[in-house]
């Protein structure tokens, strides 16, 4: 749950706004994360682990069957009134459960989009469960959400839902907490413009190449610095191998910390590259996090969902860039806010999460 920060919002924001036991089953960080484990002085929250799932390990299908079966056994035992899972991968012992206990309130989550061909060629468990969804979604649902409207909408037709009632779907965003807003006063204010990335790192699937070699060329306008828990051996190698003062890899950040690590820069990247539609149509939460601290956001043009959330007249920037021609890009023009006004966001989750508490405890 730790690789996954709105799981954790929702958390803090449950158990500040409701007075109801909360039973968190999940699996045990691996060792390479480097995160520091989920805490909340709440007494009412317990969190359930299991054993960590590593894709190299001999265990790995142990692992995950005994996650199924745990969890299964932990909702027996307690008897939720409702259960929320995150994406088919997790939904088994909810979906069992639901089948048991028919009163209980259903309610799933996809912080992923996942097209028909990719349910068709992913693993095994992950096919046989989204096929259990698909008998269920039409009657045996309260809540089902996605991240944002295309994504929702998409899944609605894929899945052959147009007649189910609209009050079943949602969307729910990945913003962090308005505790995280600060108006930037140092934009620009450094010898060089600072530059950050956070979150996963694949050399094949985002503009990591591109960029820092544009970077390096430009070595006298701009430092990059990347924080990342999750990065492929390709674009380890890579950054491994790069000489350069202007670009750092500085490893995980504690998300608890990362608003302030933010506050000391002026531009937040998304490099995604268009390898698949959940990708195309996404608006990650480090766009929203890198808004909060008061940082523009430069994301890539690829991404057609966050070409709705671009800005012309107002400031912090959200920009589509093209990462694969970083040479014709006018920075000048990009980094002025000459003429711009400033405008707060409104991006945090306070806004969002009061329908799915009621959704849980009405």
């Amino acid at each position: 749950m730790e690789l996954y920060p709105p799981v954790c919002n929702l958390l803090d924001y449950l158990t500040k706004n409701s007075q109801d036991k909360i039973i968190v089953i999940t699996t045990e960080n691996r060792k390479d994360t480097q995160l520091p484990l989920y805490r909340n002085i709440s007494k009412q929250i317990l969190i359930k682990r299991t054993p960590a799932i590593v894709s190299t390990s001999s265990l790995r299908l142990w692992h995950y069957l005994f996650f199924y079966l745990k969890g299964l056994q932990i909702l027996l035992k307690n008897q939720p009134d409702s259960i929320l899972y995150f994406d088919t991968i997790s939904s088994w012992p909810a979906l069992m459960y639901k089948k048991i206990k028919a009163k209980v309130k259903l309610l799933a989550h996809y912080h992923e989009y996942c097209s028909p061909q990719e349910y068709a060629t992913n693993m095994f468990l992950v096919k046989r469960m989204h096929k259990q969804e698909t008998k269920m979604y039409s009657d045996s649902y309260h809540w089902i959400s996605q991240t944002n409207e295309v994504r929702l909408q998409k899944m609605i037709r894929d899945n052959h839902l147009e007649n189910v009632g609209r009050a079943v779907f949602h969307t729910m965003p990945n913003y962090p907490s308005r505790y995280w807003a600060r108006r930037k006063t140092n934009y620009g204010t450094s010898e060089k413009l600072r530059l950050v990335y956070v979150g996963s790192l694949g050399y094949d699937t985002m503009y990591l190449k591109e960029l820092t070699e544009w970077i390096l060329q430009n070595k006298n306008q701009f430092t990059l610095d990347l924080y990342s828990h999750n990065i492929d051996d390709k674009a380890s190698a890579f950054l491994g191998s790069l000489q350069a003062d202007n670009v750092q890899f500085h490893g995980a950040v504690n998300y608890r910390e990362l608003a302030g690590v933010l506050a000391n820069y002026d531009v937040g990247l998304v490099i995604y590259k268009p390898v698949s539609d959940n990708w195309i149509q996404n608006a990650p939460n480090k766009v929203f996090e890198y808004l909060a601290c008061g940082l523009d956001v430069w994301f890539s043009k690829t991404m057609r969902f966050c070409l709705s959330l671009a800005t012309k007249e107002t400031f912090p920037k959200i920009i589509p860039v093209d990462f694969e021609n970083l040479e014709d890009v006018d920075f000048k023009k990009a980094v002025t806010r000459e003429g711009l006004l400033h405008k707060e966001t409104h991006f945090f989750y306070e806004n969002i999460y009061p329908d799915i508490l009621a959704a849980l405890t009405k």
